[in-house]
C-alpha cells in the first residue's frame, strides 16, 4: 500500500501480548486514518456503557496516509477513546514528531486494550515491541519521563508519548503529551492512559513511506507550500503565526468583543495587550519551533529565569492562544510570566490548559458569589490572583482538597457543589468551551451544541472568516455572512464540519488546510493524497463523503453511549447578554438556537432529536451502525 504502512499494532496490557493486524486498502480508502479509523475501531470494539476508565475501553493512536511525508502540516495524529469527561466520543489531536516516527517504524496506528497490573511503558523499535516496567516513572513529569526512557533505550532520537501525574490521578481533563510540549489535550484521554497503567510509549523507526507518484506528490506539496507562505497569517509577515504565535490575535479578539473574559461574563478586556503575542515577543519569548513538516513554526519558546514565577524552561515551549486566554482573560490574570508558569506546569502534569483554566475561572466565580468559601478552598481565590491560581492548579493535578472536586471537570463539580453552581459552568456534554465566544460567532454555537465530543471549537468554522464574499466558493459559500446571525449558518456549519472531519482523518494541521481561512489549497490536498496513495480518481466529493462518514460515526458513538439523548444544548451563561465591547448585548437563548438546530438536523439527515437516521447511515455505508442505534446487534 502506498502512503500507508499497511498494518496496525495491537497491545493487550492485561495479557501482555502484542501483535499486528493488516490494514487493507478498501478500509483505508473508506476511513483514511485519524478520526475515521479511530471512530470505526471505537464503535466496533468498545461495549455499550463501558466504563471509560475500565479495561474494556480502547485507546487508539491513529496516523494517516500523509504522515511520514513532507506534506505541509502532516506531523499530526489523533488519540481516540471513550471520554471520561463526557462519557461519549473522545478524541484529541496533537502535532510534533510522533506521527512520522510511527510510520517509519512500520505502523499506521496503535490500539491499546486491557489494563496492566502495574505501571508499564511500551517500547517500539521497528518490529521489536516490548512492554517494560515503569513503576520507577510514577509521578514523574513529561520531560523527566522522556529523558529517562531515552536513556534506557540508548537512543536520543526516540519519540515519546507520555502522561504526567494528572493522568495517573485520573483527572478528567488530563492530556496525552508528546515531544515534551505537544498535547492531545481535550476529552481527558490522559486519564484513560493512566487507568490502563500505561505511563508512556517510546517509538523509533528507521523505515520510510512509499509514494505512488513521488514526482506528482512533490509538485503538489511545493504548490501547497507556496500558497501557505503567501498567506498573511501563516507566512513571513510581522503579524504572522510564526512571528507572534497563535496568541497574536488576542487584542483583535478583545476589540471584536469575543475574547472570553471573567468566566464568560464579557468578551473584551482592558489588559488584553499584556497577554498578547506581541507582549510575549517583547518580554519572555526566546524563539519558536515547528512540528515536523511544518513551514510556520507557531510553537512559542519562552523563558522566565527568576522572580515569583521563575523556573520556566524553554524545553516546555510556551503558551499558545487557548492557554493565554484560559489562564489570562478568563481569570482576569494579566501576568504573562504566571501564564507561562501555569502552561509549563500543565505540560509537566499532563493537563489540558483549557480544562484547567476553565475550572479555575469557574471556582473564582463560585468564590465571588459565595458558593465556594475560603474555608472550602483553603485560601481566597480572587480574580487575577496568579499565585492562588498556581496553588490551585497543583491541587487539581494532585487531587488534593478542593482540587479533587475540580479535577472532575466543571459539570460534575457544579452538580456536587449545588447552590446554583451549574449556572456558572460553561460546557457542553461535560467538555468546557474552547476560548472562542459563540455569542459573537453564532455559527460556532451550532458546532458547540452538536459536536460529538462536546464544545468543540475545531469542528466547524469561525464566523468572522465568512464576513467577506467568496469565503468558500469550492462548496458554494459565496455571500458574506454576518457573524451575529444564525440565519443560513446550519448549511455552512455542516459543510465545514464534513470537510474538517476529512482533514482530521488525514490528519493535517487545520491551520494549513482550511479553505474558509482563505487558503485555496483543496486541489493541492487532493493532489497530495492521490499521489501518495495512487487513488487517481479521488475527488473533493469523495473527500466530503469520507468526512461525513467519520463525523456520523463519532456522533453515533456519543448518541449510543448517552442512551439516545443528544444533549445538544448550550450553557445558561450564553442566555445572558455580553456585558460590553463590540459584541455587547449579544445573546443566544434556547429559543434562538432551536430552529437552527432543527434545520441542521434536517440537512444532516438526522431525526428531530439529532440521531443519525437509518437512511443516512446506510447511505454512508454504515448499516451496522444503524442497527445498533435501533437497539439491535451486540452493542459493539
Amino acid at each position: 500500500m502506498h502512503g500507508y504502512a499497511g498494518r496496525l499494532l495491537r497491545v493487550d496490557l492485561g495479557s501482555g501480548k502484542t501483535w499486528t493486524e493488516p490494514l487493507d486498502g478498501a478500509r483505508a480508502r473508506r476511513y483514511l486514518g485519524g478520526r475515521g479509523l479511530g471512530a470505526r475501531i471505537l464503535f466496533d470494539e468498545v461495549p455499550r456503557g463501558c466504563d471509560p476508565l475500565g479495561p474494556e475501553n480502547r485507546l487508539v493512536f491513529a496516523m494517516g496516509p500523509l504522515a511520514g511525508t513532507f506534506a505541509p502540516g502532516s506531523g499530526r495524529f489523533v488519540v481516540v477513546a471513550k471520554s471520561p469527561a463526557t462519557d461519549g466520543f473522545g478524541e484529541a489531536y496533537t502535532g510534533g514528531f510522533v506521527a512520522h516516527e510511527l510510520k517509519y517504524a512500520g505502523y499506521d496506528g496503535i490500539v491499546v486494550q486491557g489494563q496492566a497490573p502495574e505501571k508499564v511503558y511500551l517500547s517500539i523499535v521497528n518490529d521489536r515491541v516490548e512492554i517494560r516496567p515503569a513503576t520507577h516513572l510514577a509521578g514523574r513529569g513529561t520531560l523527566e519521563t522522556e529523558e529517562t526512557i531515552k536513556g534506557e533505550m540508548g537512543d536520543r532520537e526516540a519519540r515519546i508519548i507520555s502522561i504526567g501525574l494528572a493522568g495517573e490521578k485520573r483527572v478528567r481533563y488530563a492530556c496525552v503529551m508528546n515531544d515534551t510540549d505537544r498535547a492531545a489535550g481535550r476529552t481527558g484521554l490522559g486519564a484513560v492512559m493512566g487507568a490502563k497503567n500505561l505511563k508512556a510509549i517510546a517509538i523509533r523507526g528507521t523505515g520510510r513511506v512509499t509514494l505512488a507518484d513521488p514526482k506528482a506528490f512533490r509538485d503538489f506539496a511545493l504548490a501547497n507550500l507556496a500558497k501557505i507562505r503567501k498567506h498573511p497569517w501563516l507566512g513571513d509577515s510581522p503579524g504572522s503565526a510564526g512571528a507572534l504565535g497563535t496568541a497574536g490575535g488576542v487584542e483583535d479578539l478583545s476589540a471584536a468583543g469575543i475574547l472570553p473574559t471573567r468566566n464568560w461574563e464579557t468578551g473584551t478586556w482592558e489588559h488584553a495587550d499584556r497577554i498578547s503575542g506581541t507582549a510575549m515577543k517583547n518580554t519572555i519569548l526566546i524563539g519558536h519551533r515547528a512540528c515536523q513538516s511544518c513551514p510556520v513554526g507557531c510553537t512559542r519558546v519562552v523563558r522566565v529565569a527568576d522572580g515569583p514565577f521563575g523556573g520556566v524552561r524553554p524545553e516546555y515551549g510556551g503558551p499558545e492562544y487557548e492557554t493565554v486566554a484560559a489562564f489570562g482573560s478568563l481569570c482576569e490574570n494579566p501576568n504573562l510570566e504566571s501564564i507561562a508558569l501555569l502552561n509549563q506546569r500543565c505540560n509537566v502534569y499532563g493537563l489540558d490548559t483549557i480544562g484547567a483554566g476553565s475550572a479555575i475561572a469557574f471556582a473564582m466565580e463560585c468564590f465571588e458569589k459565595g458558593i465556594l468559601t475560603e474555608q472550602q478552598i483553603g485560601f481566597p481565590l480572587h480574580w487575577g490572583d496568579a499565585p492562588a491560581m498556581v496553588r490551585l492548579l497543583d491541587m487539581i493535578a494532585r487531587r488534593e482538597g478542593v482540587g479533587d472536586l475540580l479535577a472532575e471537570g466543571t459539570r460534575r463539580a457544579a452538580v456536587k457543589i449545588g447552590h446554583g453552581a451549574s449556572e456558572l459552568a460553561v460546557e457542553v456534554k461535560g467538555l468546557e468551551f474552547g476560548m472562542h465566544e459563540p455569542r459573537g460567532k453564532k455559527g460556532l454555537a451550532i458546532s458547540y451544541a452538536t459536536a460529538p465530543r462536546g464544545a468543540d471549537h475545531m469542528e466547524g468554522f469561525h464566523d468572522p472568516s465568512l464576513a467577506v464574499p467568496n469565503a468558500w466558493p469550492e462548496l458554494g459559500v459565496v455571500e458574506a455572512m454576518d457573524r451575529f446571525t444564525l440565519e443560513g449558518k446550519p448549511r455552512v456549519v455542516r459543510l465545514a464540519e464534513d470537510y474538517n472531519s476529512f482533514i482530521n482523518s488525514l490528519p493535517l494541521c487545520s491551520f494549513m488546510s482550511l479553505p474558509i481561512a482563505g487558503i485555496r489549497n483543496s486541489d493541492e490536498i487532493t493532489g497530495m493524497l492521490a499521489a501518495a496513495t495512487g487513488w487517481t480518481d479521488l475527488t473533493l466529493a469523495e473527500e466530503m463523503a469520507i468526512g461525513e462518514r467519520a463525523y456520523n460515526l463519532a456522533r453515533a458513538f456519543t448518541v449510543r453511549e448517552s442512551g439516545g439523548t443528544a444533549d445538544d444544548r448550550l450553557p445558561a451563561k450564553l442566555s445572558r447578554r455580553l456585558r460590553d465591547g463590540a459584541s455587547r448585548d449579544q445573546v443566544i437563548t434556547d429559543q434562538d438556537l432551536k430552529p437552527a438546530l432543527q434545520e441542521y438536523y434536517r440537512l444532516r439527515g438526522w431525526s428531530e432529536t439529532g440521531t443519525p437516521t437509518e437512511a443516512k447511515l446506510e447511505e454512508l455505508g454504515l448499516a451496522d451502525v444503524a442497527q445498533q442505534l435501533a437497539g439491535k446487534g451486540d452493542g459493539r
